[in-house]
């Protein structure tokens, strides 16, 4: 009963607008209520997996290798976003007590791996500590969930690098190669030194899942759709909580940096920025990137949703997810926070070349 198409694309999505609101502080998951939008009628800009873009000719010999044309049951579709689960589950396991997935909850098809990188976080603030188990917990939840949708065609954990450091996949992501790194990202980025470094990581690793389950969720059959689409606006709210305990510690943070640093707020446009490179040619978060920023003297604005200029929840397809996750602009199948890929028929990056 799956509903099959056929997907070979380079991704194409709608960009992101530039909404400065006006904010003291930001509130909690509410401000991604109502996600089921991305589930509208409209279909903003994101191209369907059943169109192909074919990439433009230029004058030079060098031609771009597409990712192989496969065919996606729901199964697949399921066990794609169960994939990037594993990987921000794993994440905050060790950041917040140093532990992984217990083996019950990551067994199933393929190549099965285990976790390596990645320490225990010391928290100090213990109310920012109480709403990341908040999050953790519901990511637990939403695999123990389509690990059960999925039953007998559920696939396993595969290796997982969450390393933070010199030659990471959180450095690949962490600056763009496209012009010069901010000051902020000379040195090499480690998401477990502190609670804000945490908080930058966090956020990279959830924009990338939210943005994916949202494009997989909309091509399911109609009788899965409905579930699933509640299932990822849980997603949205998690990822809500993520942006607005960023945004709350970014406004707190000085507004004008000492020369050779970077605030918070900066250094959330910087991987922002480091995310959009592998992306795709269209600029996914650059129009408006980050979570907010200060204007002026005494005003600040916030980006916590992430939205196209219609305000409908931009996608990621699958393509443009493993680009990120890979941390490769070319079409590979293997990669940085996956040294091995993905388990399942969704598993080759798209051709996101500039």
């Amino acid at each position: 009963m799956d509903a099959t198409v056929s997907n070979s694309r380079l991704s194409v999505e709608g960009e992101a607008c530039d909404r400065c609101i006006s904010l003291q502080m930001a509130g909690s998951a509410t401000a991604m209520a109502g996600g089921l939008s991305f589930l509208s009628a409209c279909n903003d800009d994101v191209v369907g997996a059943e169109a192909v873009a074919t990439p433009t000719p230029t004058g030079t010999a060098t031609s771009t290798v597409l990712p192989p044309t496969y065919t996606a049951t729901d199964n697949d579709r399921l066990n794609f976003g169960l994939q990037l689960h594993y990987l921000l589950a794993a994440y905050l396991h060790r950041a917040l007590d140093g532990d992984a997935l217990s083996a019950s909850m990551t067994g199933g098809a393929g190549a099965a791996g285990t976790v390596s990188g990645g320490r225990r976080v010391a928290f100090t603030d213990l109310s920012l500590l109480a709403m990341m188990r908040e999050v953790s917990e519901a990511t637990d939840a939403r695999i123990a969930y389509l690990r059960r949708t999925l039953a007998g065609a559920v696939t396993a954990q595969p290796a997982i690098n969450i390393a933070g450091g010199e030659g990471s996949p959180f450095q690949a992501i962490a600056i763009t190669k496209r012009g010069t790194p901010p000051p902020a990202f000379t040195n090499f980025f480690d998401p477990y030194a502190s609670e804000n470094d945490f908080l930058l990581g966090a956020v990279a690793l959830s924009s990338v899942v939210t943005q994916a389950v949202y494009d997989v969720t909309w091509q399911l059959a109609a009788a899965l759709r409905t579930g699933m689409a509640a299932f990822a606006a849980g997603i949205a709210a998690s990822d809500a909580i993520l942006r607005n305990s960023l945004f709350v510690r970014a406004d707190a943070d000085v507004r004008v940096p000492a020369a050779g640093q970077s605030n918070l707020f900066g250094r959330a446009v910087a991987m922002a920025l480091g995310r959009d490179q592998y992306d795709g040619p269209r600029a996914m978060e650059s129009d408006a990137p980050g979570i907010g920023g200060f204007a002026g003297a005494d005003w600040v604005y916030s980006k916590i949703d992430i939205v196209n200029y219609n305000w409908i929840a931009i996608r990621r397809t699958p393509e443009q997810a493993l680009g990120i996750l890979y941390a490769s602009a070319a079409s590979v199948s293997s990669g940085a926070f996956f040294p091995a890929g993905v388990n399942g028929t969704i598993r080759v990056s798209g051709a996101n070349t500039y």
